[in-house]
């Protein structure tokens, strides 16, 4: 090519890029430095490879396989029609590596039902040699991950390395280090640093250390070394701890797929008024306790919010946000990419605005804004990418088998990245089971609650149970739900499908339960009565409550005094909306009231023995209900209190909760 060639097309790219240069995603083909604009110094990156630089495969900006005057074309046709941005699809983006003596690589690509046996027969693929080029394999990892292509709204960028000892090799694969020490700190170095579509990178480490480490000391520099901060370099002994581990990885990732779009309608207020919406449960006596909230200063000429603090969350809007309508006195804002601290979903009857009162410095209910009025809280699901490195040196013989499986339990729980954990969609109904962790507790009463009136005979004896680990539905079975999964609605109180379902049976249950499993493919059942009262009393997390949640009944049920008390004729009779009243410690909703909840138990009596897991005896004529209803009285609904009805039985306080 010759110089006087160059030296034109210089001249007409940088005529081109002076006449109106564009600001564009990093995501654009031709953007060959990455630095979100294709102009001039893309072109001279590509000259300078043409006139004997380093070859750089990004410099082959048309794909053919060489690097010459047709690549700078293309870059100059790109700067005159605008930009090439590639349509890529939101989901979960993973890449794979063993490595030994020698890398091998499945490329970063999609993860999904289509493709995830192409990432299975990749681990099935792998075999053990001799070598590990542990600190290399991280540092080519990071070279992958800067050089796909992603969806522009990637949240999370991860590195997940396996190992089983210390680096064998990495020193003679590149010129730029002198001792493995200097090769750990400069992958660390390029851990902190680097950005993907500006997303930091978590890097976890998993080392099991056994008899083949010799130096146990360097091997747990190693971990530090490449991983993103200490928490993320963890330590096992054997190989279904790393599965464990793997797994908590995976659901830590998967836990912050989805972010939020909060839409707040309040009255304007003067100019300089501090106000803040809180998202937890407070009250005029818990506002300054608040962990969740969002704060600014109102500007009447601007009709926005500034100064924004976000407490207890991450927010895309910024510090700042205009009003996107004003209708009157009522001004619209718009809060996106919500995420919560706490990694749980926002909660719209909890929203509550407060004014500053400087007089008094104090926090003002506003009285004039209602939760209930807002629109729906949009949920959107975002991106992924992580690549996993896995050690495939000799001495890993014995442990290989268990690591190839978990790698695919691992791309398993990846693959399903974006579902809220425990959510299930049903004939476009989606409903939430929430896990609980097992654990040990006195089921029943005392006997000195039976002789003061407070309990029943067939809440004794108190006994020690212990239940394993399940998962159990976060509200009542909707008439939504049953209607999606039977095809028909057989409830009392309808005119709102959020209400439970009733007018149930027992073996009604048993037929819906069978329909529900055969479209997800789970195995959905009935909770046992001792999987009931362990979750009413909030499970591990239990604070003692009489009622599911609260020692104020009011707060946590739909019961005789606030549902049937106001006689036939008022809008409160009956059941209500599920999810309505506060949840108990474990996010559980209507434990108590609302429709009584049947069990999967025959009715009998206790036994004083500690039991494990108990189903409640082999026959019986009455199954067991629980829970209370909306026409309960307050002793009626506690949580130790015991229904039954025969399994025939359809009531209009007769309901479900499903168990998993």
């Amino acid at each position: 090519m010759k110089l006087t060639t160059l030296f034109s097309l210089i001249l007409l790219s940088t005529a081109v890029a002076l006449a109106g240069p564009r600001q564009y995603s990093s995501n654009i083909v031709g953007d060959v430095n990455a630095d979100g604009d294709v102009n001039i110094a893309d072109i001279n990156a590509v000259i300078n490879v043409v006139l004997g630089a380093p070859y750089d495969s990004k410099c082959d900006v048309n794909n053919d396989g060489d690097i010459n005057i047709s690549d700078i074309n293309f870059l100059i046709d790109i700067i005159l029609r605008g930009p090439v941005v590639p349509t890529v699809e939101t989901g979960m983006y993973m890449g794979l590596m063993g490595y030994n003596q020698t890398l091998t690589t499945k490329e970063i690509s999609l993860l999904d039902s289509t493709t995830v046996f192409q990432f299975n027969d990749f681990v099935a693929s792998l075999t053990t040699q001799p070598g590990r080029l542990l600190y290399y394999s991280v540092d080519k990892a990071l070279d992958a991950l800067n050089a796909a292509q992603y969806p522009e709204n990637l949240q999370n960028v991860a590195i997940v390395t396996f190992t089983e000892g210390l680096d064998q090799g990495s020193l003679m694969m590149t010129d730029k280090y002198d001792t493995e020490a200097e090769y750990a700190q400069a992958i660390k170095t390029r851990i902190a640093d680097e950005r993907v579509y500006g997303r930091s990178i978590k890097a976890y480490t998993v080392g099991l250390l056994n008899d083949n480490v010799i130096d146990a000391n360097k091997f747990r520099s190693n971990l530090y070394a490449l991983s993103s901060d200490s928490t993320k370099a963890i330590e096992v002994n054997n190989m279904t701890e790393v599965n464990t581990r793997f797994q908590e990885i995976a659901d830590d990732l998967v836990s912050r797929n989805m972010s939020e779009t909060l839409t707040l309608i309040f009255p304007g207020v003067g100019s300089g008024t501090r106000i803040r919406f809180t998202l937890d449960e407070v009250d005029n006596e818990t506002v300054n306790d608040s962990q969740v909230y969002i704060e600014g200063t109102f500007s009447l000429k601007t009709r926005s919010l500034t100064d924004i603090t976000y407490q207890g969350m991450t927010c895309t809007a910024g510090d700042s946000v205009a009003a996107s309508s004003v209708d009157g006195m009522f001004v619209t804002l718009v809060f996106d990419g919500i995420q919560l601290d706490s990694e749980e979903r926002i909660v719209k009857k909890n929203i509550k605005e407060w004014y500053w009162v400087e007089d008094a410095q104090t926090w003002a209910l506003s009285t004039e804004f209602s939760a209930s009025m807002l629109p729906e809280i949009e949920s959107t699901y975002s991106s992924a990418l992580v690549m996993l490195l896995m050690d495939c040196s000799s001495v890993m013989d014995d442990n290989f088998t268990d690591l190839q499986a978990a790698a695919n339990s691992f791309i398993e729980r990846m693959q399903n990245y974006n579902t809220i954990p425990g959510e299930f969609t049903v004939n476009g109904v989606s409903f939430q089971m929430v896990a609980i962790e097992g654990g040990t507790f006195t089921m029943g009463v005392d006997s000195a609650a039976v002789e003061s009136g407070m309990a029943n005979v067939d809440e004794l004896p108190a006994h020690e149970v212990t239940v394993s680990s399940y998962s159990i539905g976060q509200t009542e079975v909707t008439q939504e739900l049953w209607q999606a999964v039977m095809g028909s609605n057989p409830s009392s109180f309808t005119g709102d499908l959020q209400r439970p379902v009733e007018q149930v049976s027992w073996e009604d249950c048993q037929e819906f339960i069978a329909r529900l499993n055969a479209i997800t493919g789970k195995n959905f059942r009935l909770p046992t009565e001792a999987e009931w009262e362990y979750a009413a009393r909030g499970g591990n997390k239990s604070t003692g409550t009489i009622y599911a949640g609260s020692d104020e009944l009011e707060d946590v049920a739909w019961y005789y005094g606030n549902s049937y008390a106001v006689g036939p004729y008022s809008a409160d009779y009956g059941t209500h909306a599920v999810g309505t009243k506060h949840a108990n410690e474990l996010g559980l909703y209507d434990m108590c009231g609302n429709v009584f909840e049947w069990c999967s138990d025959w009715y009998g009596e206790y036994n004083e023995e500690a039991q494990e897991n108990p189903v409640g005896p082999e026959m019986g004529v009455r199954r067991v209900t629980r829970g209370g209803s909306w026409f309960s009285v307050s002793r009626d609904s506690r949580i130790t209190f015991r229904g039954n009805e025969a399994p025939t039985s359809r009531s209009y306080s007769l309901g479900l909760r499903l168990a998993l």
